[in-house]
């Protein structure tokens, strides 16, 4: 009869050994988030890449959510997995304008998914992490903490009538449509993207969850010849410390206009270049195919700014010529300024004598 009090000890005991989880760590929370973290490339058709953005798996048979801004003029798209598979054949499921948020599937199943957070909204200085492509540099993880929730009615240039979370992390500028993940390693939001500051904007997961099952079922075109920039020979490195700017301007022959935020599209630039007859003093041509272009001219806007930057590069040494910035209250104002600022750049070039022998 003594023994009888010490079983519910013992069975206390082996309830504790059985349930024992192990230890969550922020290089796990990583690793499962990376593994569940997918690269979505974006076409005009014939391989001619216009985006590079970030998805995460929600479901084991394929689907995924993403930004949807770089899929919205898609011609064609391609999704790789962190394991190295590759999937041309992408179908669009649901979309949400408001919240720039879209539901993917591809034809793959038994995928490592992320599991929505239990609390989706986490305090003020909690942990936060993330896995992005930022700058085509694929499965970059951070770590930051968050910041605050609050409506996207108080920040200028995002929309009205939805939550965002803001949070800090290294580099939060670039990931967008990727993971954002509490310490527990759930799903918090889907990243919109964010300043050069560090500071970042995420749409709660638990508001666009729903789109997929939004039942859109509308295919994107085969994204086979779909390449990452980075997949093209990189020049000598003697070429590239020998070239001059100015020279490279001048033989410029071709240019591709290429816009980095949904605030700005590459025809508004192009249409004010048209009607400016210095520009066609230039002999400048302008192409949709950057496989055939000399120049490529990038317009970019960070979040909670009015700046409009733009950057020159030369497309044979990768070397970046000219760069600068205009502000403009929004896309259709910044097209007249930077159509200004960047003919001034290349007439100036084309004025110089030429140094070539």
């Amino acid at each position: 009869m003594r023994l009888l009090p010490i079983l519910p000890a013992l069975f206390f005991c082996s309830r504790l050994g059985a349930q024992s989880p192990q230890a969550v760590t922020p290089a796990s929370v990583l690793a499962r988030t990376a593994n569940s973290t997918a690269v979505v490339l974006s076409g005009a058709g014939s391989g001619r890449l216009t985006g590079l953005s970030t998805a995460v798996v929600v479901r084991p048979d394929g689907v995924l959510l993403t930004v949807y801004h770089p899929l919205k003029n898609a011609r064609e798209v391609q999704v790789r997995l962190k394991n190295g598979e590759t999937f041309d054949r992408v179908v669009l499921l649901g979309v949400d304008t408001r919240r720039n948020i879209a539901a993917i599937k591809i034809p793959a199943a038994k995928l490592p998914a992320l599991a929505p957070a239990t609390a989706s909204d986490p305090k003020p200085g909690e942990a936060a992490f993330t896995v992005s492509n930022a700058n085509g540099t694929t499965w970059t993880a951070t770590q930051g903490i968050f910041s605050a929730t609050r409506m996207a009615d108080e920040i200028q240039g995002i929309g009205q009538g939805y939550k965002v979370l803001q949070f800090t992390a290294p580099g939060a500028s670039g990931p967008i449509g990727g993971p954002l993940v509490d310490a527990q390693g759930g799903l918090v939001g889907i990243i919109l993207g964010g300043n050069s500051g560090g500071a970042a904007l995420a749409v709660p997961v638990d508001s666009v969850i729903g789109l997929v099952d939004g039942g859109l079922n509308t295919p994107f075109g085969e994204g086979t010849a779909l390449q990452f920039p980075s997949n093209q020979p990189a020049p000598a490195s003697r070429a590239v410390a020998n070239a001059d700017p100015k020279q490279l301007l001048r033989d410029a022959k071709t240019a591709l206009i290429y816009s980095r935020t949904n605030f700005f599209t590459p025809d508004a630039l192009a249409r004010e270049w048209i009607k400016d007859s210095g520009f066609q003093s230039l002999g400048l041509a302008l192409v949709k195919d950057e496989r055939l272009a000399d120049l490529e001219i990038k317009i970019d806007r960070p979040l909670f700014t009015y700046t409009f930057t733009y950057s020159i590069t030369d497309k044979r040494t990768s070397r970046l010529l000219d760069s600068g910035k205009v502000t403009a209250i929004d896309g259709n104002a910044a097209a007249g300024k930077l159509a200004k600022a960047i003919l001034k750049r290349l007439q100036d070039a084309r004025a110089e004598p030429s140094k070539k022998p």
